[in-house]
């Protein structure tokens, strides 16, 4: 099956929307690692889950509650969520 122009333009434009709103997952490692990072990263994970254990410096953003806590996001940082991985 080949691609129409117009299929190969809207999946460029979907990825490069894509690349551009999300941060890479190994950028956000070797933040963290290193200590430095102007983001804020959230834990959309539930609170027990996140009083087991999260990473440093992480805010605690349940997912239910998400709506709530935006007015106390920061505006001038860029936010970086994360949950579950099984990798």
């Amino acid at each position: 099956m080949a691609f129409t122009p117009e299929q190969i333009r809207a999946n460029r434009d979907y990825f490069l929307a894509k690349l551009h709103a999300q941060k890479q997952r190994n950028d956000v490692l070797h933040a963290v690692e290193d200590h430095k990072y102007d983001f804020v990263l959230l834990d959309t994970r539930g609170r027990e889950a996140f009083t087991n254990g999260h990473i440093p410096g992480a805010w605690c953003a349940p997912i239910e509650e998400l709506e709530q806590l935006l007015p106390s996001l920061p505006k001038d940082k860029e936010i970086v969520t994360y949950c579950w991985s099984h990798d």
